[in-house]
């Protein structure tokens, strides 16, 4: 479980701190105003990162980070002031970055840095480089960073690497490699995987302009220079993951519906079909489709606010009941399901057990409970396109509701209704 530390002794800035930690760390996370406070804190809680205060008044000389790196804390500091003395002296203790404390927009910078390092835990990194102490370098860095970092001593194997695994979501490849060099290895992988799916990184010995533009043209998101330093490697790396971050979330943000979170209309039509294609030869795909009975009267009597409350209840509902399915809201209080079943027997016991919980669940709003009931069509899919297996199952869903509601029909040339229990 993710926890964070923070430590800061001045009550504006931990205020501050406090402020955009609420909106932009979703976990537990401790503050804490001097180094024994600190200190008692890490004895009750393990953290997975910590932001510091160089100078505390129990610890004028940076002893507080000294105490994280005891005790094995990735840990950013928060400093007044640096100069070169200090600056390595931090970089030699091993810390993963500083922050100067002389605007607001330093200290968002700093939550932002922690909430970069909580997404990048586990994170793959794929490093491909044919020097094994580059690598080595390379490989430590990003361990400060929380990512699981994975090799390649040439391209060929890189690309394999990748295209065998597509949880790597970060790629750093030097140019000069031997079989295919970074260039070759950066164009041949964006054929397969997108700027939204994975990142790239060059890096050369040479300080050539030509190789960075070269790189940035074949699909790299950016380019270093060796020797880098520490601070430079761990901002690119950061910078570029946070852009694939909030691609990332762009990305989902058109795909979601904005009131239940569930997929909208537009993207389940995409992914149904490969649903479809990669149904195992012994599974059968089925497609429901869950219209709310008597939605018009839930909002008429209760008000719209309610009827919006049902809609994201009954999807937390279905999440819960068919977390491995397709699900989405395609539109006003109907939703669609994509079920891959060993037949279609199996998906209309599983519907109508939905059915059945759903007629029993109480649904409460402002204090009231409100009756909710859903009909259900089914469409068993093997020969028929997406389009038709919707409009089967949205036959079923009318007959559903036309042979008294809450209940589950299914499409078979014509459409059977199943008596509730």
């Amino acid at each position: 479980m993710q926890r964070v530390l923070i430590v800061e002794d001045s009550k504006m800035v931990q205020q501050v701190l406090r402020h955009l930690a609420a909106q932009w760390l979703d976990i537990d996370v401790d503050f804490a105003w001097s180094l024994r406070e600190a200190a008692t804190l890490i004895k009750k809680h393990r953290y997975t990162v910590a932001l510091v205060d160089l100078t505390l008044p129990d610890a004028p000389n940076g002893e507080v980070v000294k105490l994280m790196m005891k005790s094995a804390i990735p840990t950013v500091v928060l400093t007044s002031a640096i100069d070169e003395y200090k600056r390595l002296q931090m970089i030699e203790m091993g810390v993963i970055d500083y922050v100067l404390k002389d605007n607001r927009d330093s200290y968002l910078y700093a939550i932002k840095l922690l909430a970069q390092l909580l997404r990048n835990q586990g994170s793959k990194v794929l490093v491909a480089d044919d020097s094994k102490t580059s690598r080595n370098l390379m490989k430590q860095m990003l361990e400060q960073l929380l990512y699981q970092v994975e090799e390649a001593a040439d391209g060929e194997q890189a690309l394999q690497m990748l295209s065998s695994d597509n949880s790597i979501k970060l790629l750093l490849t030097d140019y000069a490699m031997p079989k295919m060099d970074g260039f070759e290895l950066a164009k041949a992988i964006r054929h397969r995987r997108g700027r939204d799916e994975l990142a790239i990184i060059g890096i050369s010995g040479s300080g050539s302009q030509s190789l960075s533009a070269k790189f940035i043209k074949y699909g790299a998101n950016d380019f270093l220079i060796k020797p880098f330093m520490p601070e430079e490697f761990h901002c690119r790396v950061m910078q570029t993951m946070e852009q694939l971050n909030m691609i990332g979330q762009i990305k989902d943000a058109a795909n979601r519906d904005y009131l239940t979170s569930l997929y909208n209309r537009r993207y389940f039509y995409q992914q149904a079909q490969q649903s479809i294609q990669h149904c195992k030869p012994e599974q059968t795909s089925v497609l429901a489709m869950l219209d709310i009975d008597y939605f018009k009267q839930i909002n008429d009597t209760y008000g719209h606010q309610a009827g919006d409350e049902v809609l994201v209840l009954l999807s937390s509902l279905l999440q819960h009941h068919f977390p491995e399915c397709l699900i989405a809201r395609i539109g006003g209080e109907e939703f669609a399901l994509m079920l891959n079943v060993s037949d279609l027997s199996q998906a209309v016991e599983l519907m109508d057990e939905f059915r059945f919980y759903v007629s029993n669940h109480l649904f409460v709003f402002a204090s009231q409970p409100i009756a909710v009931s859903v009909s259900i069509g089914i469409c068993g899919i093997e020969g028929p396109s997406l389009e038709t297996a919707m409009q089967h199952a949205d036959i079923a869903l009318y007959d559903a509701k036309g042979q008294g509601r809450n209940q589950v029909a299914v499409f078979e040339n014509k459409s059977q209704c199943i008596e509730p229990v």
